[in-house]
């Protein structure tokens, strides 16, 4: 009896938290959904992108920079070390320093984690959402609910309580964080199809990897 009067006002204490976390996780999720809806409403959209690749201990070990095209499931990064097209299909990988060109599926886990609305939409399966306000940023963060997963957390970045995607921070397990800011907001672009495919006669000296 005196083990359960101990427990049931813990019990009460602990029970607003997981209602407040509940109600936490229903706004993020809720922003997202707005932010991949603006994205997908605007149609062909075009960024300027800046990446750094940091190392456990926060060294830069890659950066670039470069433009990115966003048009529904299809997308293009085009930096000056890697470029990155995917038709909604198939997704293509150019890494200049080693000229090579990987071919994969864009339903693949090496696919998704190179598309921006991928990574947005990753908290419908495997992640918890969490939302908070850093000065005029609203920053929701995905929390992978397996601990073995290559992606262990994002944050993303919204300024001013708008539905555009700042910046995000990607944390691998084990493998330091990739940091992405976003700029120049462009909507309404015009595209033609190839500006999602790679044309393999571009890259004559590259080696061929197709992973499908």
């Amino acid at each position: 009896m005196i083990i359960m009067k101990k427990i049931v006002p813990i019990f009460l204490f602990l029970l607003p938290v997981t209602l407040l976390a509940q109600m936490n996780s229903k706004e993020a999720d809720a922003l997202l959904d707005k932010a991949v809806a603006a994205i997908k409403a605007d149609a062909a959209v075009q960024m300027d992108y800046y990446y750094k690749v940091l190392d456990d201990d926060n060294t830069i070990v890659q950066q670039d920079d470069g433009i990115i095209r966003l048009d529904g499931n299809k997308y293009a990064l085009i930096m000056d070390n890697m470029k990155v097209w995917c038709n909604g299909k198939v997704q293509w990988s150019y890494m200049a320093d080693i000229d090579e060109i990987y071919i994969t599926d864009a339903a693949s886990d090496e696919a998704q984690n190179l598309s921006p609305l991928g990574v947005m939409e990753m908290y419908r399966t495997g992640y918890s959402s969490s939302i908070k306000k850093v000065g005029n940023t609203t920053v929701v963060t995905l929390d992978s609910m397996a601990a073995d997963a290559e992606i262990g957390k994002v944050e993303l970045c919204f300024p001013d309580s708008g539905h555009r995607l700042g910046s995000m921070t990607v944390y691998m397990n084990g493998q330091g964080r990739v940091e992405v800011q976003l700029k120049n907001y462009s909507a309404k672009c015009k595209f033609g199809k190839k500006q999602y495919e790679c044309q393999l006669n571009e890259f004559p000296s590259a080696e061929v990897v197709d992973m499908r």
